[in-house]
């Protein structure tokens, strides 16, 4: 029995094999059409073509071969210009490609583009081994398309009569035979990593490259070829470049951005993987909406000073951005090409899609991310002037009445990636971060290890303007340290972490964080906005933003992950467990499995028991003839744990502990400034576990003042004073 159970199974494998041979053996459908078929297009006007202008162009089906996707079939696109010169671009693709990007990255798994004479060139993604496309937009001018209305013939294997490519109209003229088997010989493999983008704003260094902090400016000395390729080598991977330049980096495995219109060669720049554009960003849309619209007429409208409100920089806003992404950065390429006489774009029209807004406030992520499609493709946090764990957190708990813990830099750089993540996964799109010279140096290398964690896909270092400055061996320093990281965990799931919120926590469109003030308070960074101004629901704008904060600080403390956006109108988050919406009128709903439930204020979570810092004010009056000179004394008494309080370095670059952060509140209620800069020394004396802080300024208009005093230990918890002052005409 056992030999006859043998052999019939013998003989099974042996018709289960000849199946799979003969099935092997079967002639497989072309993805595209007939291999070594090709036809020849010819463009509709015969003279007179601007050089640039491709007069004549073949495509040509070639051999199939395995793709993650299943069966591809490489295409070939072979093009000559009217000057004479030619290029080629070879896919292998499951389809002829559709007119939209999203779906070519799904459909191409090679892409190879030769220019000339020059080495055939692909590229991949160096981790993925994914094909890297061109990502300035316009694709759907990149690939011929069929000029019928209905079904494009290319889709079926065929040849259109008439076709549109690169905004230009072409007619078929022949269709004849071609060799073309597979990828090119002597290709050279560009290895790029599109999601990780790491680089600098200029095409220079400093040439002096001490560390300073007196505010002076550091004079700038050209980038080198040495220079760039020690920059490569250190995981710098996004270069900003000159025409000059450009041949520096030809065999680096880069991106480069920078070359405009003018000087880039058309239509080839428009196939080249590496090359992003002349312009990068979208510079700050909201702090030039507070610094260019708002500011200009708060210094000569005193009504608008008073009228001022959270909508109304938010309309502001909203019609600068309208401009700055349809009119602005993602027009340059164009407007450079159409100025050019050897160019004609014909039909061609898009705005540079892989633009990133580089932007402080990122309250407004949200928004700037969902007003189109494509523009921006992300959203990348500028740090402001003064940010940093032990700098921004004490002044959080201090404004706000929140008690995060200090010694976490997961406690303030978690609220606002919350803002970036929140943001990209609304839109699916993303997010990154930068560092700048006034960084605390302590935070800068985990703040960027942790945003490639939680999904982050650009990281840029500021590397010029006074303390804004990260002098050029720190940034190298900063990009390998992420290099390892990203050696060390290549492997991330984009969408997966763009979803790893439970949480989101809507704010008021209009509330933020301020800008150069980030922890103290006044919203838009200017004081009209002070955080002790009513609503129009009659609530101060503290106590809104209170909520928020307590909210955040629950998350914090539950290690739940959270999200943080702009409650848009017409905009609906969706797929969290729980949806925290913080109102204008000091409420607080809470969404969850469907329920709502309305709360007076906000959840405030357990929190460790201890005693706060004691806190008492004394000055040396409280009433007097204007303009009346105050001397304010602060008498700060530890108890459960150390009080610290820095507002950044000083000229020597060592961070003095502050103890107090003193506010003016006055006369009127538009009426606010923080009596304390970053450059000054703050005035303490310790004595044990007492500290006295003075403070002095002076009141020039007659009217009632409030002068606000606060502290904070490392453990969040923190004690506030109020002293009412009367100014006299």
């Amino acid at each position: 029995m056992k030999l006859a159970t043998i052999g019939l199974l013998s003989v099974a494998i042996s018709a289960c094999i000849f199946r799979t041979s003969a099935e092997a053996e079967l002639p497989r459908t072309p993805p595209l059409g007939p291999p070594g078929q090709s036809a020849r297009y010819v463009h509709q006007t015969e003279t007179g073509l601007p050089g640039t202008t491709v007069k004549a162009y073949s495509v040509a089906w070639g051999a199939i071969e395995p793709t993650a996707q299943g069966d591809g079939q490489w295409l070939r696109l072979h093009a000559t210009k009217t000057n004479g010169e030619e290029f080629r671009v070879w896919l292998l693709a499951a389809s002829y490609p559709t007119r939209t990007l999203s779906d070519a990255r799904k459909r191409i798994a090679r892409f190879v583009v030769q220019h000339g004479a020059a080495a055939p060139r692909e590229f991949h993604n160096r981790l993925s081994g994914e094909a890297v496309l061109p990502s300035l937009g316009g694709w759907r001018y990149l690939i011929p398309h069929s000029t019928e209305p209905s079904e494009d013939p290319h889709q079926a294997g065929g040849f259109p009569k008439q076709t549109r490519y690169l905004g230009h109209p072409y007619r078929l003229e022949a269709v004849d035979e071609a060799d073309v088997a597979m990828a090119p010989p002597g290709l050279q493999r560009i290895e790029l990593l599109p999601d990780v983008l790491v680089g600098v704003p200029s095409n220079a260094r400093q040439k002096d490259e001490t560390r300073r902090y007196d505010g002076s400016d550091y004079e700038m000395v050209r980038l080198t070829r040495e220079d760039f390729r020690e920059m490569a080598d250190a995981g710098i991977n996004c270069l900003k470049v000159d025409a000059g330049q450009l041949p520096w980096i030809e065999d680096l495995h880069v991106f480069y951005w920078g070359v405009g219109g003018k000087d880039v060669s058309y239509p080839e720049c428009l196939y080249d993987s590496r090359y992003l554009g002349p312009a990068l960003f979208l510079d700050e849309p909201a702090v030039s909406t507070r610094d260019h619209v708002i500011r200009p007429r708060l210094e000569k409208d005193a009504a608008f000073r008073k009228a001022l409100t959270p909508q109304i920089a938010f309309d502001a806003f909203r019609e600068y951005f309208r401009h700055a992404w349809q009119e602005g950065a993602p027009t340059v390429l164009l407007k450079g090409l159409a100025a050019r006489p050897d160019v004609a774009l014909g039909d061609v029209q898009f705005r540079q899609e892989n633009l990133f807004s580089w932007e402080t406030m990122v309250s407004t992520a949200a928004y700037q991310l969902s007003q189109d499609p494509a523009v921006p493709a992300a959203m990348v946090f500028e740090p402001p002037g003064r940010v940093g764990t032990l700098r921004t957190l004490p002044e959080l708990n201090m404004t706000y009445g929140c008690q995060l813990a200090v010694d976490d830099p997961k406690n303030f750089i978690g609220i606002l990636y919350g803002f970036l993540r929140g943001a990209a996964r609304l839109t699916g799109k993303t997010w990154g971060t930068s560092i700048y010279g006034a960084v605390d140096r302590a935070d800068a290398f985990w703040f960027l290890s942790h945003a490639y964690d939680l999904g982050a896909t650009r990281f840029f270092f500021w590397d010029n303007a006074q303390l804004a400055c990260v002098p050029y061996p720190e940034c190298l320093a900063l990009a390998r340290n992420l290099q390892m990281r990203v050696e060390n965990f290549p492997q991330r799931d984009l969408e997966k972490l763009r979803h790893a919120a439970e949480v989101v926590i809507l704010l008021p469109p209009g509330y933020n964080l301020g800008h150069v003030q980030l922890g103290k308070g006044s919203l838009w960074g200017v004081g009209e906005l002070n955080l002790e101004r009513l609503n129009a629901k009659g609530v101060k704008y503290r106590d809104v933003m209170r909520n928020f904060f307590v909210e955040i600080e629950r998350c914090l403390r539950l290690g739940v992950a959270f999200d943080l956006l702009w409650d848009l109108p017409g905009i609906q988050p969706a797929g969290y467990r729980e949806i925290v919406r913080v109102r204008e009128d000091g409420k607080v709903d809470v969404i969850e499995d469907g329920k709502s439930l309305t709360l007076d204020r906000a959840r405030t979570p357990v929190r460790p028991s201890g005693a706060p810092p004691e806190l008492s004010v004394t000055l040396s009056a409280d009433q007097g003839k204007a303009p009346l000179a105050i001397t304010a004394r602060a008498t700060v008494v530890e108890t459960t744990a150390p009080v610290f309080y820095t507002l950044g370095t000083d000229r020597q670059g060592v961070y003095q502990n502050a103890m107090v952060a003193w506010e003016l509140y006055g006369p009127d209620e538009e009426d606010h400034r923080f009596l304390q800069s970053a450059a000054s020394k703050p005035r303490a004396a310790r004595d044990g576990k007492r500290v006295d802080v003075v403070v002095e300024f002076k009141l020039d208009r007659p009217g009632h003042y409030r002068l606000r005093a606060a502290t904070a230990d490392l453990a969040g918890r923190s004690a506030v004073s109020w002293s009412p002052i009367v100014a006299r005409e």
